[in-house]
């Protein structure tokens, strides 16, 4: 996602503060109007205001799409492996069942990634505005219900063999290193809004703020209870 608004003064915006405040000073002193040099400055000023919060609100593009799209891209490796040891045989239930996953899976990216490129959504407002379930905490909530019935009734055809393991299409799970690092931030978070309820309830106790203390406790046990590969949400509310 590249900042597309044409840059005035591209010289001028390489320059840090204080190289930029000389810059102007010498320009007045060499008879340039002040009118003119306070509008160079205002706007290189306000440009570089504006790839700050661009640069921002990448950042955070990344962050929250790469919560979605790492697990999805480990599906793939995970399905490309088994087509690995596909059977010579290409009518075999088994290979029709992952090479169909495979084709949705891949789609799924592209859509995913062309969402996050365009920069206008986070997975939760995509989510909303798209009326998806779960906020779209989790790739397979960007998958409609009937592609992944086509794909569940698939597996379901592949024939039962002693001792492997059947594949689970759209399982929800996620990599150990983002359930790690999203269940720090909620346990963080719900602690510090804790700490204010309990805070709240000693000032001015009434059974409204010992409700609240209550279910953020019953959050926080939640949270603990999470499976190590199950998605996190964003916020408490969806666990209890």
């Amino acid at each position: 996602m590249e900042y597309e608004a044409p840059l005035q003064y591209q010289a001028l915006m390489k320059l840090k503060r204080r190289e930029l405040a000389n810059h102007l000073s010498k320009l007045l002193d060499k008879g340039t109007p002040r009118i003119v040099v306070n509008e160079m400055r205002d706007t290189v000023l306000r440009q570089k205001e504006q790839l700050r919060r661009h640069r921002i609100h990448e950042a955070q593009q990344n962050i929250l799409w790469g919560d979605v799209l790492k697990p999805l891209q480990a599906e793939r490796r995970s399905v490309r492996a088994s087509l690995k040891y596909k059977a010579d045989d290409d009518t075999d239930a088994r290979v029709q069942a992952f090479e169909a996953y495979a084709v949705v899976l891949a789609e799924l990216h592209n859509r995913i990634t062309s969402i996050k490129n365009s920069g206008d959504f986070t997975p939760s407002t995509y989510a909303t505005d798209k009326n998806l379930p779960n906020r779209g905490l989790h790739w397979s909530d960007f998958i409609p219900a009937r592609i992944k019935l086509r794909i569940i009734d698939l597996f379901d055809a592949v024939p039962y063999t002693a001792k492997a393991r059947r594949k689970i299409p759209f399982e929800r799970v996620v990599t150990a290193d983002i359930h790690d690092k999203r269940k720090r931030r909620l346990v963080n978070r719900t602690t510090k809004e804790l700490l204010h309820a309990n805070q709240d309830h000693a000032i001015s106790p009434t059974m409204d703020t010992q409700a609240r203390v209550d279910k953020l406790k019953a959050a926080l046990a939640a949270i603990e209870q999470l499976n190590d590969n199950e998605p996190v949400p964003t916020t408490w509310h969806g666990l209890i």
